[in-house]
């Protein structure tokens, strides 16, 4: 039995309907502050400019190797994430945030989604900068070429959401069904080939990968997870409730679908071995479950 089969785990009764931003706030806030300042750049872009101009916050705002790393100018590698080219490539990108942010906010906790949500943006550039400097490998880009997108945290957005939710749908272009598994993974591929190949957009496709293969080390390995917590809980008094239920933070705290999971090794346990084989807190997970 999947957790999608469960009363308890339906929409409205635990689990929220995709693109809900009840509950996440910081995925709220990247969807409005994206938006914002797109719409912001066009006002502010003087009505004499060329077509393909960059408007006076990617002026400021976006990153380039030259900029960025030879000027020092650090602020970029945190501005180039709220700044877009056209209005196809933001609505890309906020289609990924409205759909899968805020599942992967809630099951995180606020503060440490925002952290991770702008380190996986901060290793996609660090990423392409890495492959920049492999001889052949990004030759085609000066050190002045801008990079600007959520890109990057939206592809640990992903990775996120994948390890979470491996089995859920998802409608490629709104009609094709498929797992988020099988999504995922192909898009890693078509990710990896775009770099291999240097095909168009190879640098933005290397600034996905940093921040999908950032964002899986996070999740996947107990030293990153803990690093994630410690400096999300920087300048707080005390221990954040929502952190403290996180997953991410803590192994035997285990997000909605992990406890799905749970409940279902439970009752085949029972099933082998009867009821009296459970432990105390395997009763108390089971009973948490049926009260959902």
């Amino acid at each position: 039995m999947g957790y999608e089969d469960r009363e308890y785990m339906r929409p409205g009764q635990g689990m929220r309907p995709p693109g809900h931003f009840d509950g996440a706030p910081v995925a709220k806030a990247l969807f409005i502050s994206n938006i914002a300042i797109f719409i912001l750049g066009i006002v502010l872009m003087p009505s004499d400019s060329p077509v393909f101009a960059q408007t006076p916050l990617e002026k400021w705002g976006a990153f380039s190797i030259e900029k960025g790393f030879f000027d020092f100018q650090i602020w970029r590698i945190l501005t180039f994430q709220f700044l877009h080219a056209d209005g196809g490539h933001i609505l890309g990108n906020m289609l990924g945030i409205f759909f899968f942010a805020p599942h992967v906010e809630r099951w995180m906790g606020s503060r440490p989604f925002a952290f991770y949500y702008f380190m996986c943006g901060i290793a996609g550039v660090l990423f392409f900068a890495l492959l920049y400097f492999l001889p052949g490998v990004m030759d085609q880009y000066l050190p002045s070429t801008p990079m600007v997108g959520a890109s990057a945290g939206i592809f640990g957005i992903l990775a996120a959401f994948y390890k979470i939710a491996p089995n859920a749908k998802v409608l490629l272009f709104f009609i094709i069904p498929m797992s988020m598994r099988v999504f995922a993974i192909g898009y890693f591929v078509i990710q990896v080939l775009t770099v291999v190949f240097n095909g168009d957009n190879a640098g933005g496709s290397a600034g996905h990968l940093g921040g999908a293969l950032f964002g899986l080390s996070l999740i996947k390995y107990q030293p990153l997870r803990s690093w994630l917590i410690r400096i999300s809980q920087m300048g707080q008094g005390g221990e954040n409730p929502r952190v403290k239920k996180a997953k991410i933070v803590r192994e035997r705290s285990l997000s909605p679908i992990e406890q799905s999971k749970e409940v279902d090794r439970i009752l085949e346990k029972i099933s082998a071995h009867g009821i009296q084989s459970l432990t105390d807190k395997e009763r108390a997970t089971l009973d948490k479950a049926r009260r959902k």
